[in-house]
């Protein structure tokens, strides 16, 4: 196990010798088999860990003694453990996702905060080999293009690290078994009650019976397969569209010549890249989108244009395809909630979170100012504290300025397009605006002499 470990770490060039790694333990056998693994090379590789544990608050007491175990266990090793506890069911129905995926992200976030606090610079996942082939299933089930059956990379982002991916779920447990580790068993993963689970208990069991007996090391092996398939194709298309696309403010240009010679393959990643740097992300754009776009591109029909979802269209010219974004009115809209301190706030609207604490102003020498993060004088603030967008009749008091201006003035002098600002999020309390999120805070609310504590407000764009 400890080779095969090692192997993949070395293979995959997981982190350095004398690097800190902050690592995901919930409490299970996997998880604890990695941190074991990890603090077992501790000295050779001359690491240091931490660990986050994030308490559901799903299983009620079952949850709370998982995180009493992890923090016997990491106080047993000695390493540092950052304890958290979330109502992660509240959030993804807030947020109408699902519980899996609202306990993904919140316990990512808290990965990034507990990577600044520490300085690392590596985040270990205990995925394994199982998970890898359930992954592979599932998005067969459901429909999937290269990018999804690669499933679960050994690396992400050279930050993101798995290095028991290519370890057995039996592997797993009959090391934690062999090293008297007495992991947590989080009794739902033994109830076929969501898809990943029956994959788990039922069908993979049938392949393994009737087909394949090794239909977990096959699904594994054909992940890797095409990742490195995808890899190859992602640098030709990369770097092909740097050389064809063309962005001039609010529009992007495509050579239409030279795209018209490339493989559809790379016809599609070169549109779905383009989509993306306009829009920020692919939602709601489907494979029909793409194609309707292809067509026209190869029947020459110059001047025709599709209309994309959120307001994008493409248009076919002589020589090039040109995205932009439609520049009509947008129909108005009003979005507010109340921003209670302590709490991370998922702002739908703007695919946003934003999180707010009280402290010490003697405290704030010790806080790395960030552009996504302002602060405030907190006896300033007067009332409940909201997001909203704009409102008829809203002024502001820019910082550096002496009285109030209109809001709509101070969106005209920062040239910011009309389509843009009911998107624009506003801090406020129960007077005035406090911030502008993105652009200017209030001089009335400004950190001075008499300043004994303040509010911090982070501001997080999501994915």
């Amino acid at each position: 196990m400890l080779k095969k470990f090692l192997k993949t770490i070395h293979k995959h060039k997981m982190f350095q010798r004398g690097e800190s790694i902050v690592v995901g333990v919930s409490g299970g056998p996997d998880s604890i088999c990695l941190l074991h693994l990890l603090w077992s090379i501790q000295k050779d590789y001359d690491l240091k860990l931490y660990v986050v544990h994030l308490n559901h608050q799903f299983r009620g007491s079952a949850a709370d003694e998982d995180a009493i175990y992890v923090e016997k266990f990491c106080k047993k090793l000695n390493i540092p453990v950052f304890i958290y506890k979330r109502n992660v069911e509240e959030y993804s129905k807030r947020k109408g996702i699902t519980f899996e995926e609202g306990g993904r992200e919140i316990r990512y976030d808290l990965f990034e905060e507990v990577l600044q606090k520490t300085k690392s610079k590596k985040i270990a996942i205990a995925q394994n080999m199982d998970d890898q082939a359930e992954t592979v299933l599932m998005r067969i089930m459901r429909g999937s293009g290269l990018e999804g059956l690669c499933a679960i990379s050994y690396v992400r982002d050279q930050k993101i690290i798995r290095p028991i991916l290519d370890c057995s779920r039996y592997e797993i447990e009959d090391y934690c078994n062999k090293n008297n580790l007495h992991p947590r068993i989080d009794h739902t993963n033994l109830e076929a009650i969501y898809t990943r689970n029956r994959i788990r208990l039922e069908l993979i069991p049938y392949i393994k019976k009737y087909f394949n007996p090794n239909i977990k090391e096959t699904l594994s092996r054909t992940a890797n397969i095409l990742r490195e398939d995808k890899d190859f194709i992602e640098d030709y298309q990369k770097k092909l569209y740097h050389e064809i696309v063309t962005r001039k403010e609010q529009e992007i240009y495509i050579d239409k010549i030279v795209f018209k010679k490339q493989h559809i393959a790379i016809q599609k990643r070169i549109l779905r890249r383009a989509i993306w740097q306009m829009t920020g992300n692919l939602k709601d754009i489907q494979m029909k989108h793409i194609q309707s776009i292809i067509n026209i591109i190869e029947s020459d029909s110059l001047g025709i244009k599709i209309d994309l979802p959120r307001g994008l269209w493409a248009r076919v010219e002589k020589e090039c395809l040109i995205f932009s974004m439609e520049k009509k009115e947008i129909e108005k809209y009003y979005f507010e909630y109340n921003i209670n301190i302590g709490e991370i706030l998922y702002l739908q609207e703007t695919r946003c979170e934003i999180f707010s604490c009280v402290m010490d102003i003697k405290d704030l020498k010790h806080i790395s100012t960030k552009d996504h993060m302002k602060f405030f004088d907190y006896d300033k603030i007067c009332g409940n504290l909201v997001v909203r967008n704009r409102k008829n009749g809203d002024r502001f008091s820019p910082l550096g300025m002496k009285g109030s201006k209109k809001l709509k003035n101070f969106f005209i002098d920062e040239k910011i397009p009309k389509q843009k600002r009911e998107d624009i999020p506003l801090i406020c309390d129960q007077n005035e605006i406090i911030w502008i999120i993105g652009y200017r805070v209030s001089e009335k609310y400004k950190i001075d002499k008499n300043t004994k504590k303040i509010l911090v407000i982070s501001y997080k764009k999501k994915k």
